[in-house]
């Protein structure tokens, strides 16, 4: 390793463990040879008879006292020293570990650089010739939170290695209190050769400052995570206090009488619109098939490979493109079939877009829109056409046909109808994993089945989440994560799919036990078929 961090740490790798051990050996070697020559003393000393000899067997048996207590010594010593050499050597791996993630994030985050000033370039371009930008920043705030987490993940690794000093100062400690407990008769003696058994070891006090700053990051993140809780529950409370107050001021403005015909009107239109939803069929307007397999042409497979999503964050960057392809016209649906390399199906997963329509009167445009925004919050069990046009996109790829696992994920809008399919019984026993990000999902709480691993990320913040409406019980806010795990930052801007796709990476780098089969293996290890399709209201 020669790296600068490794240069820095460089006496976490001193020690040399796999030379302690010889020398452990050859000092227990050493007492067992001393035992010997102390029993030959004493046998000696037994055998002697005449008094002609005393003077003999007095020193032959102060002799074996002596070695005797030289035993002591060396055999302590090389306990202790064997001790420290296996507490030693998986330390040093892990610090050699540490080093070289820092090695790789540190070429990724220069690489990502390079990457954000080409989009930069891209970006003015695109203003300059009145194109749209929107793919090129979230692609600009992807990369930039890509760089963010790489320098994260070497300042990481820099607390990993303070780790290991620390844990070496331990070890250290404990295999010197062992040897001096073992050589405190005529310890001067052995202090002279003490630097022979202790090579390396160096001085680590300086781990004690980092060690501080450790714990007291896993303070502030916990109290991070605490304080975004109770901004949520202080964001719902200014949403109630609001709507009360709206509520007062129409009471004052129109009365008791005014106040039930605006009850009545209202409650007229979100029954039009439930019934609206239930009469009518979505309208599949485009499809196609897009495939990652391999081609047998190089450039072609690593641009393939790179398409397909290997965590959380690369599927925030498919559900933000998503968005960007279907917009307010059209809602894009993307069926997965995860394959391995012998082309079987492992999984499927099912991505479904935000909202993009913000008119309650659309009739033609997108399915993603405020009508379904409304209907998942105040009348959850009622179908929607996007509920359908999901469940005729995942038909029309085959997922029925198979009984492999299933993911539904989305962001936002796409997070509820997810929360949403996963607890229909048509996919019963089919359901594995649910991720969502600034989605309303608690009130599927009580009735997701055992086993489905929920992930969700929200942004204290962000107050779309917290958008349950009707539905939601006791249990569904007093529940205890296991299968269903919930991540709360705190952080800005407050509803958006890079800052989420940044907020997965930090927190969940690589996809929770169990979730790996929906993603697809790099390389020719596997590859992702993908049933792409777009659907409009109908009539």
């Amino acid at each position: 390793m020669t790296s600068g961090l490794a240069l820095e740490f460089e006496d976490v790798f001193a020690g040399r463990p796999g030379e302690l051990e010889p020398r452990a050996r050859a000092l227990a070697a050493t007492a067992a040879a001393i035992t010997q020559a102390a029993d030959a003393l004493r046998d000696l000393v037994d055998a002697q008879r005449s008094a002609a000899t005393d003077e003999i067997a007095d020193a032959a048996a102060e002799a074996s006292s002596g070695l005797r207590r030289a035993h002591g010594r060396y055999a302590g010593t090389a306990s202790a020293l064997t001790t420290f050499a296996v507490d030693l050597e998986p330390i040093q791996q892990d610090a050699r570990a540490a080093v070289a993630d820092a090695e790789y994030h540190q070429a990724r985050a220069t690489r990502l650089e390079g990457e954000l000033d080409d989009l930069r370039t891209d970006i003015t371009r695109a203003e300059a010739d009145g194109s749209s930008t929107d793919g090129l920043y979230t692609d600009l705030w992807t990369t930039t939170d890509g760089v963010g987490f790489s320098n994260g993940q070497i300042a990481e690794a820099r607390r990993r290695l303070n780790e290991a000093r620390r844990e070496i100062w331990d070890a250290a400690d404990r295999a010197i209190d062992a040897i001096e407990t073992a050589i405190e008769d005529g310890a001067d003696s052995w202090r002279d050769n003490w630097d022979q058994f202790w090579d390396g070891v160096g001085d680590f006090l300086s781990m004690v400052g980092e060690w501080a700053s450790e714990v007291l990051s896993v303070v502030v993140d916990a109290l991070k995570e605490l304080l975004s809780a109770l901004v949520s529950a202080l964001v719902v409370a200014l949403m109630v206090v609001a709507a009360a107050l709206l509520i007062g001021i129409a009471f004052l403005l129109l009365g008791p009488i005014g106040m039930l015909v605006l009850a009545g009107l209202l409650a007229a239109s979100l029954l039009a619109l439930a019934i609206a939803e239930v009469l009518r069929n979505p309208q599949r307007v485009a499809e196609r098939n897009e495939s990652t397999a391999p081609t047998g042409d190089a450039d072609e497979d690593a641009r393939n490979d790179a398409r397909e999503a290997r965590d959380y964050q690369d599927l925030m960057a498919q559900l933000a493109r998503q968005d960007a392809a279907g917009g307010e016209d059209a809602t894009e649906i993307r069926v997965v079939a995860v394959r391995d390399a012998q082309g079987n199906i492992v999984s499927w997963r099912v991505q479904l877009p935000s909202t993009q329509n913000w008119s309650l009167t659309n009739t033609d445009g997108a399915l993603n829109d405020a009508r379904t925004d409304a209907m998942l919050s105040l009348f959850p069990g009622v179908p929607t056409q996007y509920e359908e046009a999901v469940w005729d996109a995942m038909t029309q790829a085959g997922v029925f046909e198979s009984d492999a696992p299933i993911m539904f994920t989305g962001w936002s809008l796409g997070g509820m109808m997810a929360g949403e399919l996963a607890t229909n019984p048509r996919v019963e026993g089919r359901v594995q994993s649910v991720f969502t990000a600034g989605s309303a999902i608690d009130k599927h709480y009580s009735d997701m089945p055992d086993g489905v691993r929920v992930t969700q990320i929200n942004n204290g913040l962000d107050p779309v989440h917290t958008l349950e409406f009707l539905g939601l019980d006791p249990i569904d806010r007093v529940r205890v994560d296991g299968d269903w795990r919930t991540y709360r930052p705190l952080t800005w801007p407050v509803h958006h799919a890079g800052m989420y796709g940044a907020e997965a990476e930090r927190y969940l780098p690589e996809p929770r036990r169990g979730d790996e089969i929906f993603f697809a293996a790099e390389g020719a290890g596997g590859y992702e078929d993908v049933y792409v399709a777009d659907y409009t209201r109908g009539s």
